[in-house]
């Protein structure tokens, strides 16, 4: 029995003339015989073998990172550029043959110049370039040096590879595949999950994470007392049921498409969009399939018959900037809103910093700037420019009676007047003839005037239209909208899976939205399945949520996210599945506190070996604040609201805008209702990190600033907010020790700890001894007149300032 070692296993690629192991093939030795040589090989020689052969370098983990920050700049894809015509990005460069010489030798690092430069000490020879300011470590030129010896093996970046679902690691029965794999990594640096957290933390964490508000109590007392099995898994089916769901996680798709009640620039003038972030909403809790999802937000007026539902889902690249400034080229800005839309789709489908190639070839990524056109062209041919928004009305059923009321009455006004016209003629009127005529014309100018009028009250959004005939799209030479280059047709990058060929002859952006969730694209799968993770744990399985090009980090978990990936779109594209699956894995369910012995070997918790601690994004810090005081108002949807801010918020902005701030329940609709203004958004979104919304957001940073305590123990709204939650806690129990077990549970889904109690008794009756000696103070601090119950209300008003300054409040554990 024989087995050619030069084509398979573990040793392929590693024959020459001189090897022991290709000598013992080629004379057919039994393959005991092999592998006793091998054995001794690895014994005597040592390391040698290993440099040969396996070395456990990872091109993609190791070698790519080092030529794409080190090397791609002069010698990459950028033909404008490079230097020396030397290209390191593919196998097929690297590897000519240059004069008699190679810049990578597989197998010979002497002979290969990239060694030769990097080690060497003559300026003029070394690379990087001394004036570049880069320098290779010792430890990043072993590597290179080893990865040569080992043949120079390229791979395609991992994020370009096909989507296999990988087997799932050492299954036991009834084990959850998620924790499969995150074990089987932890084992290798001798670690484990860490412990379940308990049941009241588990709970506030599932409800702020799937619905972003916290449980109310009787819903903590249902879920504690629940101890059948499945207790956990039926509450979380029960919270994925809320249709506050689709208010949470359609927050994270504003986000990406940069959603805002304005247009933008200097005067930055309000529009109407919210009807297209309310499809967002029902889309989600509907859980309409992902794919789904993407074809009638991107394309959805090119649907066979769209309905107006299809057609307000196109408002998502409505969301671009509109220059409404006079004296403007309309030509320019309509330009900058296609290349918004095609950097913004890179984003959000690819995760690609595709707008890197709008100017030139793309530095590190294979995209050229003639491909970036192509993507260009599918979104070239809208009607979209500052003269001519489409835009659909949306009557409500009761308004669209009114209209027809309103039309029917002009209707019989014309027709009343043209029937006297006929039987009456103009020289042979009466007096009262004469009169008659005028009312009746008076009456046709009414009706026009509430049809006018009523007209502005009904809702409309902007919609995507494409334009009669097609525009021709050019290469834009250096981005400059009035340098054409040449001409170029919509079509997908070369180095992703080709376009169906059943879309060839409609290149358009239907057929752009059907590859982008093609099972085939490498891409769209993974960036929704890694950010829906990053929601959930603070970070992604890739780091780089917005880059899966070769500048990103490698995944921690590659085939967890493949798995992951495969499970999404094997389920129909369910976001609500997905979500599921993730929260009921124990890995979700961990323990976020840091165990030493753990965190030494794991810091950044990039192993998932326990929870993470993450502050609740700006709108849903308000709305905490809300529930918990009992002000909430729950509506779903509808134009944006003014909650209270502070006076001076447009003194600096171009356009004095009018802030007519909300009386009655829409005062306290939940923050993402808030109106969004551009240019000067509501203060205390931009103080916890809301960005302006003027390009896509894939990720929210998160800052910790003094700024931040301010604004929740001194804003209107958040003092608004506690004086509500001290009246609720008076009116409710007249004990102590209840409010104080209250205040807990609506804050912070737990009980106080016997320390806390002691602690806030004592302030309690400290602040009410002092209170009843200044009444007025007790006033001012409940906004309401002296009377008998001020002096509670004030105590119970400052526990309350007190707790929703807690770092426990706005995070979640």
């Amino acid at each position: 029995m024989t087995h050619d070692f030069r084509t398979t296993g573990r040793y392929s690629g590693l024959c020459d003339s001189n090897s022991l192991i290709c000598l013992a093939v080629k004379w057919s030795f039994p393959v005991f015989f092999i592998r006793v040589i091998t054995a001794l090989l690895f014994i005597i020689a040592g390391s040698t073998l290993v440099k040969a052969g396996d070395t456990g370098i990872d091109f993609s983990r190791d070698i790519r990172p080092i030529l794409a920050n080190y090397c791609f700049k002069c010698h990459g894809p950028d033909e404008a550029v490079r230097e020396a015509d030397l290209r390191l990005d593919s196998a097929r460069w690297a590897y000519a043959d240059r004069g008699g010489s190679q810049a990578v030798k597989p197998g010979d690092p002497d002979a290969s110049t990239l060694i030769f430069r990097i080690n060497s000490h003559d300026p003029d020879e070394q690379m990087p370039p001394p004036d570049s300011g880069l320098s290779l470590s010792e430890n990043q030129k072993s590597l290179l040096h080893r990865w040569i010896q080992s043949g120079a093996r390229f791979q395609q970046h991992w994020s370009f590879r096909p989507i296999i679902r990988p087997a799932v690691p050492n299954p036991e029965p009834g084990s959850h595949p998620i924790d499969s794999f995150v074990q089987h990594r932890l084992k290798t640096d001798g670690l484990t999950l860490a412990q379940e957290a308990d049941r009241h933390t588990l709970i506030r964490r599932v409800y702020l994470d799937v619905i972003g508000l916290p449980p109310e109590a009787a819903e903590i007392e249902l879920f504690l007392n629940d101890e059948s099995p499945g207790a956990y898994e039926r509450m979380v089916d029960y919270v994925l049921q809320s249709p506050h769901y689709g208010e949470k996680w359609a927050r994270h798709w504003l986000d990406q498409a940069r959603y805002a009640d304005t247009n933008g620039y200097t005067i930055d003038s309000p529009r109407s969009m919210w009807p297209w972030r309310d499809w967002v909403i029902r889309a989600i809790n509907m859980d309409m399939p992902f794919d789904q999802f993407t074809i009638e937000q991107l394309a959805g007026d090119l649907l066979p018959s769209p309905t107006r539902n299809q057609l307000i889902a196109t408002g998502f690249h409505r969301n671009t900037l509109i220059n409404g400034e006079g004296g403007t080229d309309d030509e320019q800005f309509r330009n900058e809103s296609v290349v918004d839309r095609v950097n913004t789709t890179g984003a959000v489908w690819l995760g690609l910093t595709v707008g890197c190639a709008q100017c030139h070839n793309h530095k590190y990524d294979p995209l050229t700037q003639q491909e970036y056109y192509q993507l260009f062209a599918f979104f070239n041919s809208t009607e979209d420019v500052n003269t001519t928004n489409p835009t659909i009305s949306l009557p409500t059923a009761q308004q669209k009676k009114r209209l027809s009321a309103l039309i029917d009455a002009a209707t019989a006004a014309v027709q009343a007047l043209t029937h006297f016209d006929e039987s009456h003629p103009a020289g042979e009127r009466t007096d009262a003839q004469t009169t008659l005529r005028t009312e009746l014309e008076k009456t046709i100018q009414e009706a026009n005037d509430l049809k006018a009028q009523f007209e502005k009250l009904i809702p409309t959004t902007m919609v995507m239209r494409r334009t009669k005939e097609p525009r021709v799209s050019h290469v834009l030479v250096r981005g400059d909208f009035l340098r054409k280059g040449d001409v170029v047709l919509p079509d997908s990058p070369s180095f992703l899976p080709a376009m169906s060929p059943a879309d060839n002859d409609s290149r358009n952006r239907l057929a752009l939205a059907r590859w982008l969730v093609h099972e085939d694209n490498p891409l769209t799968a993974r960036v929704t399945v890694n950010r829906t993770w990053m929601q959930l744990f603070g970070q992604g399985l890739v780091e780089t949520e917005n880059d899966f090009g070769l500048q990103g980090t490698s995944p921690t978990h590659p085939a967890l996210l493949d798995w992951l990936s495969v499970f999404f779109m094997e389920n129909e594209w369910s976001k609500r599945s997905l979500i599921r699956m993730i929260l009921t894995s124990a890995t979700y369910r961990q323990s976020s506190v840091m165990r030493p012995s753990t965190d030494r070997i794991d810091p950044l918790n990039s192993l998932l070996s326990r929870q993470s601690r993450v502050r609740v994004d700006a709108e849903i810090i308000r709305d905490l604040t809300l529930a918990a005081s009992g002000i909430l108002h729950p509506v779903i949807g509808g134009p944006g609201v003014y909650p209270p801010q502070p006076d001076g918020v447009y003194a600096f902005t171009q356009r004095k805008a009018d802030w007519p701030t909300s009386q009655g329940p829409d005062r306290y609709r939940r923050g993402m209702y808030t109106f969004f203004m551009r240019s000067a958004p509501h203060p205390m979104l931009t103080t916890f990190d809301t960005p302006f919304f003027n390009t896509s957001c894939t990720r929210r940073v998160r800052s910790n600033t003094p700024l931040q305590s301010l604004t929740m123990a001194n804003d209107k709204a958040f003092i608004e907010a506690t004086q509500a939650f001290a009246a609720r806690l008076v009116e409710t129990h007249n004990y102590d020790y209840d409010r104080i077990t209250l205040a807990w549970h609506l804050c912070l889904s737990r009980p106080p700890t016997d320390k806390e109690q002691r602690r806030v008794m004592r302030f309690v009756k400290a602040a009410r001894r002092d209170l009843a000696q200044t009444p007025s103070e007790s006033a001012a601090i409940t906004g309401t007149v002296q009377n008998g119950n001020s002096v509670e209300r004030a105590v119970w008003t400052l526990v309350a300032r007190t707790l929703f300054n807690l770092d426990e409040f706005i995070t979640r554990e």
